[in-house]
């Protein structure tokens, strides 16, 4: 299997802007699934959107990232997929170009992540109740609606059209 590499910048935008409108999507599912009582669907679909906002982020800035020639060849050939086994770093490289609060709410999305697959079980996921899990997917939610629209480099119509159709849905699923 090769592995992708981005050989230019109008890839690594198109890629981003992709991945960008893949939040968007899952931050719909997630909140349909939580309007449907599906708490763990919803969970996982929140996290899902959590790594297409990282990836955008990191694709965004690649020539910025890693420390040392090995490290900038691994964001190069997997790190720009913002791989669940390397989002914990990758949102504290992210924090140090200047991103803030990325690895606290990467942080509540792992919670959430081991949540959608294990169910609140005591001494697998950190979780005593729904109830608390449903909490962190409203505040996961929350930070990326409020933080999107950033990518202004990247911004057209169809991102700004899902954008208000998730908006509406997450102030919809609020005032419930």
């Amino acid at each position: 299997m090769e592995i992708i590499k981005f050989p230019n910048v109008k890839d690594r935008k198109g890629y981003a802007r992709n991945r960008v409108l893949e939040s968007l999507f899952e931050v719909r599912l997630s909140i349909k699934m939580l309007k449907d009582g599906y708490s763990r669907n919803s969970a996982n679909k929140i996290f899902l959107a959590w790594k297409a906002f990282i990836s955008a982020l990191v694709t965004l800035n690649l020539d910025k990232l890693g420390k040392d020639e090995k490290q900038k060849e691994w964001y190069n050939k997997i790190g720009f997929c913002a791989p669940t086994t390397g989002i914990k770093g990758i949102t504290q490289e992210l924090e140090d170009l200047g991103y803030k609060d990325l690895s606290n709410v990467t942080s509540t999305a792992l919670l959430l992540h081991s949540y959608a697959y294990n169910g609140i079980y005591k001494g697998i996921t950190n979780y005593s109740s729904k109830e608390e899990a449903i909490r962190d997917i409203i505040k996961l939610t929350k930070f990326i609606l409020d933080n999107i629209t950033s990518f202004k480099d990247i911004w057209d119509n169809e991102l700004e059209e899902e954008y208000t159709k998730s908006l509406n849905e997450f102030k919809e699923l609020l005032s419930k």
